[in-house]
């Protein structure tokens, strides 16, 4: 923020700024917008040299501050950016998500009505430590025809702030409005504050972060919001299920990124299956170093599992090397569970019986829900969108992975002949 502009003010010039490039970009050719991406794509390639000198200054002032699992989400590496770069290409190869016509027809009076996608307009999102957010959010909103103000957290803002001077860059290139993408530049929560009071300026936030920033962009918000709540995701192992998958599924669920928000926190597993089975399938998971918390049932039934204490620490997250358990009666004992702890993010079950499979998929009410696969696939990328500006827990009007399609609204077109309204 200049020291010329106080919050209020600073907030004030990112809304008009938004709502201005918002108004400019909605009509943007398709050709223009996919060209503004692939220069995004080029340039992150060509500047991977400071981006990494970048996000090692944000990673040297965290190191003392931040867990293992958000370190993590922290570090960019030259792999990462390539993911960066690939995402970026295959939203600007997506066919263009506006001037869809999702429905028409003729009315009884001869006008012929259509419903249209467009943009929603102008975007604010809020996102924590993933720096690559800053692009994925960017990319997603632009192609989608959105104006976007991006407020990463304090801990990447160096490496937000490269990132998002390279799309402003492409944008300026292209002779666009370098306003359509906007980085906060201080973490001061006053100024956040003062902008989800702008619903006169911005349409839509969309906070991605933690369970504390969401509830207080909810609290404060005048501007509808969609959240991404906790990712409280479950796997119920049935009885019927294929040993030879549980084990691997298991244990990439949980270990292969523990720190995000679709790794497994709770495991659910039919107590008739033997213990030696169990003993089996669990030893991948314990190799890798993850604690288990349960109840009586599964510390007297898997050595060990220490007590979870109240039932209430089901609803923990742990975005760590450690998880809850739990032993239940069949596939509807594990769905009644299911509603009652999760956040309705990612739920899977592991069986081979179809009836059990069914059960699940009806009686589960999460954006995503998966038979025999890890719930780590709940992602924009692996779901074919390119990239995500987050995982929507809500069911308004975005549920689960949200990519292009996501970011837009529609309106209705009448088209006549003189016709009036008798």
């Amino acid at each position: 923020m200049s020291d010329i502009f106080s919050i209020q003010e600073y907030a004030v010039l990112l809304g008009e700024n938004a709502r201005k490039a918002s108004q400019a970009i909605r009509t943007i050719s398709t050709e223009t917008r996919n060209s503004v991406l692939n220069t995004v794509a080029k340039s992150l390639r060509v500047r991977k040299a400071e981006i990494l000198e970048a996000n090692a200054r944000d990673l040297k002032a965290s190191e003392n501050n931040l867990s293992p699992a958000m370190m993590d989400r922290l570090t960019l590496n030259e792999a990462r950016i390539e993911s960066m770069a690939k995402g970026v290409e295959e939203i600007a190869a997506f066919a263009d998500p506006l001037g869809r016509v999702l429905e028409s027809r003729t009315l009884a009076n001869g006008i012929e009505i259509s419903r249209v996608a467009v943009p929603i307009g102008s975007v604010f999102f809020i996102y924590e430590s993933r720096p690559n957010v800053t692009i994925d959010g960017a990319a997603l909103c632009f192609k989608s025809g959105n104006a976007v103000i991006l407020r990463s957290g304090k801990e990447s803002l160096v490496s937000s702030k490269i990132l998002a001077d390279i799309f402003r860059n492409a944008l300026e290139i292209a002779g666009i409005d370098i306003n359509a993408v906007q980085l906060v530049n201080t973490p001061d929560r006053d100024l956040m504050a003062q902008l989800l009071k702008m619903n006169n300026a911005i349409d839509l936030v969309i906070p991605r972060g933690g369970e504390g920033l969401i509830r207080s962009v909810v609290e404060q918000s005048r501007i509808p919001v969609i959240k991404h709540f906790n990712g409280i995701c479950h796997i119920y192992v049935d009885q019927s299920a294929d040993l030879s998958k549980v084990g691997p599924i298991l244990e990439n669920a949980k270990t292969q990124r523990p720190g995000t928000c679709n790794a497994m926190e709770t495991l659910l597993i039919d107590r008739h299956l033997r213990d030696k089975d169990i003993t089996l399938f669990l030893a991948p998971l314990f190799v890798k170093g993850v604690e288990m918390f349960g109840d009586a049932e599964s510390q007297s039934r898997i050595s060990g599992v220490k007590d979870i204490g109240n039932f209430e620490n089901y609803h923990h997250e742990y975005l760590a090397l450690k998880m809850s358990v739990r032993f239940v009666e069949n596939v509807k004992e594990a769905c009644d569970h299911i509603e009652k702890y999760s956040s309705r993010h990612t739920e899977a079950v592991l069986a081979e019986d179809k009836t059990v499979q069914e059960y699940f998929v009806q009686n589960v009410d999460s954006a995503s829900v998966m038979v025999n696969a890890s719930t780590r696939f709940a992602d924009g990328g692996e779901y074919g969108l390119g990239a995500e500006v987050g995982i929507s827990t809500d069911k308004l009007h975005a549920r689960g992975p949200m990519g292009v399609e996501s970011l837009c609204t529609y309106k209705w077109i009448l088209r006549g002949e003189g016709q009036v309204r008798r």
